[in-house]
């Protein structure tokens, strides 16, 4: 019964159906994973639905839970673009949780109803999944220029080094992306001496 709850709450949360993520953890759906670990957070992050992953977060669903290749949330979130989600992850913390359950199940035992707690503090903005790729690489990979700025704004390293040797530097410069670079440029100076010396930006692509 508790798989096939969990099961379920996995589709819900693939779905952004919200009431229906309340109803099934209130009847004790836990926060299972599929086969290849992935959460319902990861899941709602993935395909953007941001009041889900609000409504995860607040149930103590933890924010930088891995996948079979580490990929957290945040992974997800940024790989796909979805600047509001990377930015509630980025927020958000553990915090809200006591005694092994969160306070938003404990208000359900206590007061039949939801009691929705501030976000605060945030997510690992420079978590590695398996390639050794930050949220900041995906968002380069794939140039959500959105994303990225958001990253780097909340200190993501712009010098990190993934298993292939590659920076989302490097990764810009491989696309020719001007505006990024020029974001990452600013961000590195001061900070990665080689990067600094060595980035000669390629002119604005012709339109």
């Amino acid at each position: 019964m508790a798989l096939d709850l969990g099961k379920r709450l996995l589709e819900a949360a693939r779905n952004g159906e919200d009431d229906e993520i309340r109803v099934l953890m209130q009847n004790g759906a836990p926060f299972t994973t599929d086969w290849l670990g992935t959460s319902p957070l990861h899941l709602a992050a993935q395909y953007g639905h941001f009041s889900t992953v609000k409504v995860l977060l607040q149930a103590g669903i933890s924010r930088d839970a891995r996948t079979k290749v580490d990929r957290t949330p945040l992974h997800m979130a940024a790989a796909d673009g979805h600047a509001p989600i990377v930015d509630l992850l980025i927020k958000v913390s553990d915090d809200y949780k006591c005694g092994g359950f969160s306070r938003l199940r404990v208000s359900v035992h206590i007061n039949n109803g939801y009691h929705l707690w501030p976000l605060q503090n945030g997510a690992n903005v420079n978590a590695r999944d398996m390639l050794e790729m930050t949220a900041l690489h995906w968002a380069t990979e794939h140039s959500h220029h959105d994303v990225v700025h958001l990253l780097i704004k909340s200190g993501a390293d712009v010098s990190s080094h993934n298993k292939f040797g590659k920076t989302p530097i490097d990764i810009a410069l491989d696309k020719n992306n001007h505006e990024l670079l020029v974001t990452m440029q600013v961000r590195a100076v001061g900070h990665t001496a080689f990067h600094r010396d060595i980035i000669r930006l390629p002119p604005p692509p012709v339109t």
